[in-house]
């Protein structure tokens, strides 16, 4: 779990938290570094501070749909939501990791520059040696959404002719908005079929907004 950044190195100093490295060497945190839960308690940062975070799978997933007619006009819509999963930004792991050439959205323009300045985004550091962008609870974000699917409008025209039974004019709209705190493109999404990929986003294309205008003739 990540629980901020520190403010300082003086506050990194007295945390006492140092970072376990590849060849074993024990190195201590900084301003601007994460600050990382020490589950096992020993001042050290390691694969024995690992757990398991976030959750895929929602609690209540569903559909609404809603009719309501006014003399020739009738108006359908239908919403469909998801709540109580969680979702890996990986988007935004790529978009604020701050350790090679990669572009940056920015959100890293509050990134901890000097002592005592108070942000939740860590210092940039070539390579990330202390695992700043590391996987994290940092990247793991609610998931849950309403979304209004679609939206139909239409209006039945009176009779003009024994030949046409009915007439009807109609505007469609799909996707016109989502409620959600989710920060990615979009919080409804599948990486792939596979168990491991549920709630994984890894910048896939959102689903697009569309309008559909149309005419209807019953012979």
């Amino acid at each position: 779990h990540s629980n901020g950044v520190f403010s300082s190195n003086q506050e990194a100093e007295s945390s006492g938290l140092q970072k376990r490295m590849p060849n074993g060497d024990l190195v201590a945190f900084g301003g601007g570094d994460m600050i990382f839960s020490d589950l096992n308690n020993d001042n050290i940062i390691d694969d024995q501070d690992r757990a398991v975070i976030g959750d895929p799978n929602p609690e209540w997933v569903g559909m609404l749909d809603g009719k309501i007619s006014f003399g020739s006009f009738t108006l359908d819509a239908i919403f469909n939501f998801s709540y109580g999963n969680d979702l890996y930004n990986g988007t935004r792991a790529m978009l604020e990791g701050m350790s090679g050439y990669e572009n940056q959205s920015q959100a890293v323009l509050n990134r901890w520059r000097a002592n005592g300045q108070e942000t939740s985004m860590p210092k940039a550091t070539w390579g990330d040696p202390m695992g700043n962008a590391s996987f994290s609870s940092r990247w793991i974000e609610d998931g849950s959404y309403i979304r209004l699917r679609t939206l139909i409008l239409s209006y039945d025209l009176p009779a003009f002719s024994e030949t046409i039974r009915y007439a009807q004019i109609y505007a469609t709209g799909n996707n016109l908005f989502t409620v959600t705190d989710y920060l990615g493109y979009d919080p409804e999404f599948s990486a792939g079929a596979s168990m491991f990929t549920k709630g994984v986003d890894i910048g896939l294309e959102p689903q697009f907004r569309t309008v559909q205008l149309g005419f209807r003739l019953g012979l």
